[in-house]
């Protein structure tokens, strides 16, 4: 008799705990992720048609249109739309940090947090949204992280927030000039009222039939080969003056300096500048190549 009560006693037992069980799985648990995550991201780099960033400052959206990157209205750069999808690949969750609601605002995954979603063919693929950023240590770093539809917030070790920027700016194609010195048969300084041409015979630099100073040229080379620049502007106001690269392939460069401190591009023709430095380094008298 004793046996058959202690037999009644476990199976009671057992029928609560599956109870419990079954309680807490569909009930508390609803609206959040069974279990932890070992992938938040999973997006193909050549699939993504569209980004949206989302900061409290500001709103970017960047559109792959035949299979051309646009910010607004811009011309994007590929190489920067690519690399920001590649680290947002990085992002490995290491750990649950938490699963209420309530931890939301101190770990930055709520409105003050910065929300991505990238689409594939239309399709959203992640919806995620950037938290607060740590460092651990001297070495070690790590950002919170949330998917938009769920209550977990995760930590994403080696990852900085920061890394992932939000500004159109950040996004737009600020390449000037690329030059590389062996390519370059002369470039023509067209101004008003001093222009001269830069050329090369037999491998040496030359100005007017005379021989150029070749540390000034090399100088002068050596800034110029890869020129980009973030200080965009909208007005170009009247050209002024250009230099023109004649490169060897006839694949020539024009930059065209204007009334109001601006620079265009030929190679870039979307974009405007005005950034004084780079005006300094492109746009050299006679005397800076005679040593004068």
């Amino acid at each position: 008799m004793m046996k058959g009560n202690k037999l009644m006693l476990l199976l009671v037992v057992l029928a609560i705990l599956v109870g419990v069980y079954f309680i807490v799985k569909y009930t508390s648990n609803q609206g959040r992720s069974a279990s932890f995550r070992s992938e938040l991201v999973e997006v193909d780099v050549e699939k993504v048609t569209k980004v949206e960033l989302l900061s409290p400052t500001d709103t970017t959206i960047l559109v792959k249109e035949n299979e051309v990157w646009k910010v607004g209205d811009k011309k994007a750069d590929e190489n920067t739309v690519k690399s920001m999808i590649r680290t947002l690949q990085q992002i490995k969750p290491s750990r649950l940090a938490s699963r209420s609601k309530d931890t939301w605002k101190d770990f930055q995954v709520d409105e003050s947090g910065t929300r991505v979603i990238a689409y594939e063919n239309g399709e959203k693929a992640l919806d995620i949204i950037l938290g607060r950023f740590n460092v651990e240590g001297q070495r070690s770093f790590y950002s919170y992280v949330r998917l938009n539809n769920e209550l977990d917030v995760y930590v994403a070790k080696d990852f900085m927030k920061m890394s992932v920027n939000t500004g159109a700016d950040a996004y737009r194609n600020d390449d000037l000039l690329k030059v590389v010195k062996d390519s370059i048969s002369s470039v023509s300084f067209n101004y008003p009222d001093s222009g001269f041409v830069l050329s090369k015979s037999d491998n040496s630099w030359m100005i007017d039939g005379m021989p150029a100073d070749s540390a000034a040229v090399a100088k002068y080379f050596q800034g110029i080969r890869n020129v980009a620049s973030r200080n965009f502007a909208e007005v170009k106001g009247e050209a002024l003056f250009d230099v023109s690269f004649q490169r060897n392939n006839g694949n020539d460069v024009q930059l065209t300096a204007y009334t109001n401190g601006g620079l265009s591009s030929s190679s870039n023709p979307d974009e405007f500048w005005n950034d004084p430095a780079i005006h300094e380094k492109i746009f050299k008298g006679k005397s800076y190549f005679i040593g004068q």
